[in-house]
């Protein structure tokens, strides 16, 4: 399948250059990332549960980003298993400048084994998207979170000391995201209704179909 796309930020290409390199960040944008472990430079394992739709179920991953060029762009190599099915995929990133804002290029092929294999192209289609929008939409925020907090930081730093940069730690570690903090079926769903609701109106009861899609899928899956 393949995927391509962008997303606007209304930030410079460093602060999303510096979000998309910060794994607490990446931690924070994974929908439904309860632990990401930071294996080496740039590479990343996941656990993962994802209670949406098509895509239920408890998933582990692994990121590797690769021919990084700050901050212009880098590529990503992306292999995941769980819930009887895998992934592999591979794609690129990029940032262009627009006035004061970024804009995010992505594009990639990603491929399915097993249960998600056996899914139609239009489900699978939408439910990458879905997330994809999501997690982009999440990194957003957590961008305009740092803004402020640099803004906050700046004020109260006396005129001549530097404000300091916000850096990735590249040591082995493990970032643990606490329940209020992860990106959750209930926010992933409440993200695509205000999505629509400030779009047109017609996607409104679509998303209200997909929800009620949604809920009776869990209540089904809890009954089993």
């Amino acid at each position: 399948m393949r995927i391509a796309g962008n997303y606007t930020f209304a930030a410079s290409r460093e602060e999303v250059w510096a979000a998309i390199n910060d794994p607490e960040v990446i931690a924070r944008i994974l929908p439904g990332c309860q632990r990401l472990d930071v294996i080496g430079d740039y590479e990343y394992e996941s656990a993962l549960h994802v209670d949406l739709h098509v895509v239920r179920g408890h998933y582990t991953g692994r990121v590797r980003l690769d021919k990084l060029v700050s901050p212009e762009s880098f590529e990503l190599v992306v292999g995941g298993e769980g819930n009887n099915s895998t992934l592999q995929a591979s794609g690129s990133l990029q940032l262009r400048s627009e006035g004061e804002q970024t804009i995010l290029d992505y594009g990639g092929e990603a491929r399915f084994g097993g249960i998600l294999a056996a899914l139609s192209q239009q489900q699978l289609d939408g439910a990458v998207r879905t997330l994809l929008h999501q997690s982009l939409k999440a990194l957003a925020q957590q961008i305009a979170a740092r803004q402020r907090a640099g803004a906050h930081a700046a004020q109260t730093l006396a005129p001549d000391e530097p404000l300091a940069p916000v850096v990735a730690d590249r040591r082995t570690h493990t970032v643990l995201v606490p329940p209020s903090q992860q990106l959750t079926e209930l926010r992933l769903v409440r993200g695509m209704l205000e999505d629509a609701l400030s779009q047109k109106s017609w996607l409104l009861w679509v998303m209200v179909a997909f929800l009620l899609g949604y809920l009776l899928g869990r209540r089904r899956g809890r009954g089993a």
